[in-house]
């Protein structure tokens, strides 16, 4: 008996409706073909509906129990494995998930894996102890044929080993996937801890502005296109110019780069840590962008014998002078004009407020002799590096102040500028080419951002051993290098219009929110379990080839 899936119409109130039936053909008395309904599917899934159809049309009868009882067809589970699916494939193409297998066990590799994921994905990542627990219900368990979590004792082990050979892989990963660049992006952040039993914490300028709290410093490298190459963890109280040696030997031995120009923010590359690097020979190979750090620029503007004045700073046009090898470009940052201003005028305000306390103490006759008035006087008068802004004339029972308008005029046209400081020669860089490779260090802000905020929520640490929590940092690194890729590869639907600030996708979430969709479900028949794979939607399949994965259905049927 041939039996098909044939769907009746009928119209109603100018709407069409569609019913599904299996129906098989046969000759009447009279030799007349005519169908025969079996069965009504319309009060199943759509899904279940193709699914017999496909079945049908294949030859499987079994599917329908004895021809006729397709309600026995239940749908044991949903699993969702888009985000995990375009996840492992990204991780395959740019060889991390090769260089974790070789370097880890099976089952700690899995839990790596699924860390990695979570991180990627997820809104609002789980702990490990919660990624353990639901491992077996996950999409990438389905990828990966695992019905167990592997132990927690593995989960955290898996951390700890990663970080071990956590040079190695970047190592490899450098090697196999390098660009013909020669510059290199150098920044550090912090990230805090909810404890402070771990030996990496340590009190220290926390970016993150929480008081109170101890920290680790952390270390990343980028090329010149952002993308991420290097990862390292430092204890808490590590200056920004103390990690600098450590990564330009990273770049000269660990890497092998023979040339390069190393890019680093006006905190780490000092005036100092030039002068000692210079002795001990590096820039004679290597190459240095950085700025001047605003009371360092004040200071030459300040020294008459400098090149570098007040009147060459221009708010419209770059302006570059040479000093001693050194080149130095006058730029202006018109966002921070603004805040430069109101910095000033607020520090300007507080030392006028101690001024007039000064002056109320003289009138009063507290402040009587010449030397207890200006002992107060410049107890307070460059507190705020603001002295030079104030006219003061003080002596016996005498004290006056009144603000300098024309120095404070003068001084207003810094407002928003800063200085790049450079040995790169003019036939490697031009002027334009200096500020836009130092204005370059945003892609490695970016990185830092997506780390700790945005996609991949590092803090909080949820760990305090020190090789797990080096290891939970360098998971969330190779998290950000897939959030890159997949960002680079769906830019043109991630790309906002520069008008209304729109994108095709709207997000990186919302883009796992599509591909959530594609769902594995178990069908129980006859006592039997049958895969079916959801219809992928229009949308999903141009994110899915956008991606450059394989196709889905090739990974079910493997």
């Amino acid at each position: 008996m041939k039996m098909r899936v044939a769907h009746a119409k009928r119209r109603y109130k100018n709407k069409v409706y569609s019913t599904p039936l299996v129906v098989t053909s046969y000759r009447d008395e009279k030799g007349i073909a005519r169908n025969k309904t079996l069965a009504n599917l319309s009060k199943l899934p759509d899904f279940i509906v193709r699914l017999v159809e496909e079945g049908l049309k294949s030859g499987d009868t079994d599917l329908l129990d004895q021809y006729v009882r397709v309600t026995d067809v239940t749908a044991d589970e949903t699993i969702e494995v888009g985000p995990a699916f375009v996840v492992l494939s990204i991780l395959e193409q740019l060889g991390i998930y090769e260089q974790i297998s070789e370097h880890l066990p099976p089952k700690q590799t899995a839990a790596v894996l699924s860390i990695l994921v979570e991180r990627v994905t997820s809104g609002k990542p789980l702990s490990v102890m919660a990624q353990q627990r639901v491992f077996p219900e996950e999409g990438l368990a389905f990828l990966l044929n695992m019905d167990q979590s592997p132990a927690l004792n593995t989960w955290y082990a898996a951390l700890a080993r990663l970080e071990k050979n956590r040079e190695a892989i970047l190592k490899n990963l450098f090697d196999r996937n390098q660009v013909a660049t020669e510059v290199f992006l150098y920044d550090i952040t912090s990230s805090y801890f909810e404890g402070d039993s771990c030996p990496l914490g340590a009190y220290g300028y926390n970016r993150d502005g929480k008081k109170g709290k101890k920290q680790v410093v952390i270390g990343a490298i980028c090329d010149e296109e952002g993308c991420p190459i290097w990862v390292d963890v430092f204890k808490g109280n590590t200056s920004d110019q103390d990690t600098v040696r450590q990564e330009l030997l990273t770049l000269k031995e660990k890497l092998g780069v023979q040339k390069f120009t190393f890019v680093g923010d006006r905190g780490m590359i000092t005036n100092a840590r030039i002068e000692e690097l210079e002795q001990e020979g590096w820039w004679e190979s290597f190459q240095y962008i950085t700025a001047l750090k605003r009371k360092e620029m004040m200071g030459l503007i300040e020294d008459e014998t400098h090149p570098i004045q007040l009147d060459l700073f221009d708010h419209q046009n770059l302006s570059e002078v040479c000093h001693n090898g050194e080149r130095y470009v006058l730029c202006h940052n018109p966002m921070r004009e603004q805040q430069d201003g109101e910095t000033r005028e607020r520090l300007l305000a507080k030392t006028e407020e101690k001024l007039k306390n000064i002056e109320k103490n003289v009138l009063a006759g507290r402040y009587k002799k010449r030397d207890v008035i200006a002992k107060r006087l410049h107890r307070w008068d460059n507190r705020w590096k603001m002295a030079r802004f104030f006219d003061c004339k003080y002596d016996e029972r005498k004290f006056q102040f009144q603000r300098r308008e024309d120095e404070i005029a003068r001084y207003k046209r810094l407002d928003g500028c800063y200085v790049i400081r450079s040995n790169v020669s003019r036939s490697d860089h031009g002027t334009s080419e200096l500020r836009d490779r130092y204005k370059d260090l945003k892609f490695v802000e970016q990185a830092f951002r997506t780390m700790k905020t945005t996609d991949i929520q590092a803090r909080p640490i949820r760990h305090f051993c020190e090789p797990q929590v080096r290891g939970h940092i360098f998971a969330c690194f190779l998290a950000y290098r897939v959030i890159w890729e997949i960002r680079q590869r769906l830019a043109p639907v991630l790309e906002r219009d520069c008008d209304t600030q729109r994108c095709d996708a709207g997000s990186l979430a919302e883009v796992w929110r599509h591909l959530r969709k594609i769902e594995i479900v178990k069908l129980q028949a006859n006592g039997k379990t049958y895969l079916k794979m959801t219809s992928i939607k229009a949308y999903a399949k141009r994110l899915l080839k956008m991606c450059k994965t394989p196709t889905l259905k090739q990974i079910l049927s493997e």
